[in-house]
C-alpha cells in the first residue's frame, strides 16, 4: 500500500479537475487501497490500535455494495481521490464509506461526493439515512450538517468469555433458513436484505445460525472468525440466550470473540461484561430518523451494518 505524505492545498486543488462518477469494477482494488490508507491514517492521528480489516475481506464488501448499491468515487488526475458507498434496501440508506486519500481530505471533495450518494438514495426510494461513523470529527460533521445525528455509541468487546449463562435444552439451533432471516429482519432491522445474507454466507462464507423455541424461529446469529454478527432476536427475553448459544459456538472455535452492541442495547451491554468481555473501542451511530428495534439487534460491522 503506497503512503502519500505530501498535502495539496486548496489553491491547487482549484486548478485542477475533479471528476465526480459511478465506481466501476475496476476500480475497486484502488478503492480498497484508499480505505486501508485512510484508515490506517485516522489510526495513528487517533492513537488507535486496533488491526486494519484484511484487503481480501475489503475488495469483496467494495464489490457487493457497489454491485447492489451505490458506490462513487472523486476523481483527480487519473486518480481515485475519494469514496462514498452506500446500500438502499426498502426505504433504508446506509452509508458504507465514506473516505478520502489523507493528502486531500478536509479540501472539499467529500461533501459533493456525498450528496451524490444521498441524492441517488432518495432517488431510489431511500427515507431513512443512517451509518455507522469512525470518530474522524470532519466525517461526523459532515453527517450531521446532511441530517443524520447521534443516536448513541456502537461499543466493541472481544476477549475470551470467562462465564457464559446457561441455556435451557428446550432451545434448538440449526442451520439458518433464508427467509427465516428475511422474516425476522422484517421486524428487528425493518428490511430484509435479503442479498446482504446471501452476501454473509456466498461472499464471506460466515456460518448462519438460526434458534428455535417451542417450534418458532425466535433468532438468528451468524460466525466466521471469532466474530459474531449480525445477531437477532424477537423477544427481549430471549436475547440472553441467543447470545450465550453464539458465544458458547464462537469460542468453540476460537476462544478469542468479538462483537459490536449498539448502545441502545442494554441487554447485550451487561450480556458482554457479564461475561468477562473487555470494551476496546467504540464508534457511532448516525441517523435522520429511528427504525426497528435496535435494542434487539447486533450489527455485523461497519460494511453493512
Amino acid at each position: 500500500m503506497i503512503q502519500h505524505d505530501t498535502t495539496v492545498d486548496r489553491e491547487e486543488l482549484q486548478m485542477m479537475e475533479i471528476k465526480y462518477r459511478p465506481a466501476r469494477p475496476e476500480d475497486v482494488p484502488e478503492m480498497a487501497d484508499l480505505f486501508l490508507e485512510a484508515v490506517s491514517n485516522m489510526y495513528a492521528r487517533n492513537n488507535i490500535t486496533a488491526v486494519l480489516p484484511p484487503r481480501p475481506a475489503v475488495l469483496l464488501g467494495y464489490e457487493h455494495v457497489r454491485a447492489t448499491g451505490i458506490f462513487h468515487v472523486a476523481e483527480l488526475e487519473g486518480r481515485i481521490a475519494a469514496i462514498a458507498g452506500a446500500i438502499v434496501r426498502d426505504h433504508l440508506w446506509y452509508l458504507s464509506a465514506f473516505w478520502a486519500r489523507p493528502d486531500l481530505q478536509r479540501q472539499g471533495i467529500g461533501m459533493p461526493l456525498l450528496k451524490a450518494v444521498w441524492t441517488a438514495g432518495q432517488v431510489a426510494g431511500a427515507t431513512v439515512f443512517f451509518t455507522w461513523s469512525s470518530v474522524d470529527s470532519a466525517a461526523m460533521a459532515s453527517y450531521m450538517k446532511l441530517g443524520m445525528v447521534p443516536g448513541y455509541p456502537i461499543l466493541l468487546f472481544e476477549g475470551m468469555p470467562q462465564k457464559l449463562p446457561p441455556v435451557a435444552s428446550t432451545y434448538e439451533v440449526v442451520t439458518l433458513e433464508k427467509s427465516q432471516a428475511v422474516a425476522l429482519d422484517q421486524e428487528i432491522r425493518a428490511t430484509g436484505r435479503g442479498a446482504d445474507h446471501d452476501f454473509w454466507r456466498d461472499g464471506w462464507g460466515l456460518q448462519g445460525r438460526q434458534v428455535i423455541l417451542a417450534g418458532e424461529v425466535i433468532g438468528y446469529y451468524y460466525l466466521g472468525k471469532g466474530g459474531i454478527g449480525p445477531v437477532a432476536w424477537r423477544e427481549p427475553q430471549d436475547g440472553q440466550a441467543v447470545l450465550a448459544l453464539a458465544c458458547n459456538e464462537a469460542t468453540a472455535m476460537t476462544p478469542h470473540i468479538r462483537f459490536a452492541v449498539p448502545g441502545i442495547n442494554h441487554s447485550a451491554l451487561r450480556f458482554a461484561f457479564d461475561s468477562g468481555l473487555r470494551l476496546t473501542s467504540f464508534a457511532h451511530f448516525l441517523t435522520s430518523a429511528s427504525f426497528g428495534r435496535m435494542d434487539q439487534y447486533l450489527p455485523q460491522g461497519p460494511g453493512l451494518y
